[in-house]
């Protein structure tokens, strides 16, 4: 089973090696760009030298599921999942309830399908933090569940939770109506959306600036994504986000997860002070010694 990863490659999931993908080449490409910029200002800025210094906000993995796998999910669904009628909408925001089909669903790990998404998703979520982040750990799923939203319907501004201090959120679309299909996310005219060029987008935010604050030269902070089947998206769990309505025939079908980080003991002790450190190693000592 392949799933291509954006950030990473293709990896078989089966623990290969991570190859050199699009991104890396174009961020090589950008680097002999900036080295070529810098010499050609060197000598236009009476031998001072000048560097970009661009700050990178945040990290976001896109991958690929092949379509016989989102297949196999989505049939499980419809036999199981769905015929279930487990309600997980309990604690989420999510405003699904504009159709008599409109749920949000539990997701079950025990059956053969979802052991299979969860060894496939740990892997994924591992992937991220260890290319994304070069971090010593290991994703683990915390939770998961199915969105099936239709006209109407939204997920207003929320962040995931997890059970340890860092942790990462994602999705992946299993469905996408036709209209949102056809929407081209075009917001130069109307306001508000009121063209209904990101309806059924899903809008992150990572910040206070809007669109036309990047004419002041201010960052971007938020950026809208068009669903597509098949397509998963990782970030972490502390990023802002929303689902906008969409108006028109057709299910929306997503899968939600969010997993625990689980930080290696030398990943730990990188954001230790040393009195930590020295506590911890005492901690550690003692817990032997008790086994002797």
């Amino acid at each position: 089973m392949g799933v291509k990863i954006f950030d990473g490659g293709t990896d078989d999931l089966g623990g290969g090696t991570l190859q050199r993908n699009e991104d890396q080449e174009q961020a090589l490409e950008d680097a002999v760009h900036l080295k070529r910029e810098e010499e050609k200002h060197l000598e236009q800025n009476h031998g001072m030298r000048v560097a970009l210094r661009p700050i990178k906000a945040l990290n976001i993995m896109r991958v690929e599921v092949p379509d016989e796998v989102i297949a196999e999910i989505n049939t499980h669904i419809d036999d199981v999942i769905i015929p279930s009628k487990k309600s997980y909408a309990a604690g989420l925001v999510g405003q699904l309830k504009e159709n008599e089909k409109s749920a949000q669903l539990e997701f079950p790990l025990d059956d053969e399908v979802g052991a299979s998404v969860k060894t496939i998703l740990n892997q994924v979520g591992t992937s991220f933090l260890k290319g994304g982040y070069q971090r010593d750990s290991h994703a683990e799923l915390h939770n998961i569940w199915t969105n099936h939203a239709y006209a109407g319907d939204y997920n207003p501004f929320h962040d995931h939770g997890v059970a340890t201090a860092a942790g990462l959120s994602g999705f992946l679309w299993l469905k996408v109506p036709e209209c949102i299909k056809k929407s081209d996310g075009d917001l130069t005219q109307g306001i508000n959306n009121a063209n209904g060029a990101v309806d059924g987008w899903t809008h992150l935010v990572w910040g206070v600036n809007t669109r036309k604050d990047i004419y002041q030269l201010r960052p971007q902070t938020e950026d809208y994504v068009k669903p597509e089947e098949g397509v998963m998206l990782i970030f972490p769990n502390w990023l802002k986000h929303q689902v906008l309505p969409f108006f028109g025939e057709g299910e929306r079908r997503s899968l939600a997860f969010n997993w625990n980080v689980i930080d290696s003991e030398r990943e730990e002790k990188k954001y230790m002070s040393d009195n930590e450190k020295e506590k911890y190693d005492a901690a550690i000592a003692k817990k032997e010694k008790s086994k002797d």
